[in-house]
């Protein structure tokens, strides 16, 4: 399944519908729901805030796809580039509000990589393995 939207926080919606309705679709049931929607939800609002620092109007593409033992979710972005070795958890010690997006998506997905898009677009392409 692929879609895409624009960077607009009230598009969040429409992605945890989106994955929701793909895990139901594929009977991916022995799959943790919640927790995969919670993981893309927060790669998506990193997107927002950093590679395009809260402007709307960017475009965030989204390719779901399903094995018998695996869900993949590959989400591109086209905005900056943040440096692959900043991509990270603030420390757990450090309590405050905030910062922990990468950490939660780290512990839920079974695989997790970053990588920098050389085309004309640029960006960057996430690919979440649960």
């Amino acid at each position: 399944m692929k879609f895409n939207i624009l960077s607009n926080p009230s598009n969040l919606k429409t992605v945890r519908q989106n994955i929701k309705s793909f895990i139901q679709e594929n009977k991916l049931n022995t799959l943790d729901e919640l927790n995969i929607v919670l993981a893309v939800d927060e790669a998506v609002q990193n997107i927002i805030r950093h590679a395009y620092s809260m402007n709307i109007s960017q475009a965030i593409d989204f390719d779901l796809s399903c094995s018998k033992l695996d869900l993949t979710i590959v989400i591109r972005d086209y905005g900056v580039q943040v440096p692959l070795d900043q991509i990270k958890s603030r420390d757990l010690k450090d309590v405050k509000p905030g910062g922990l997006g990468v950490h939660f998506i780290h512990s839920i997905c079974k695989k997790v990589d970053y990588q920098h898009v050389t085309d004309a677009k640029g960006g960057t392409l996430l690919t979440l393995v649960f």
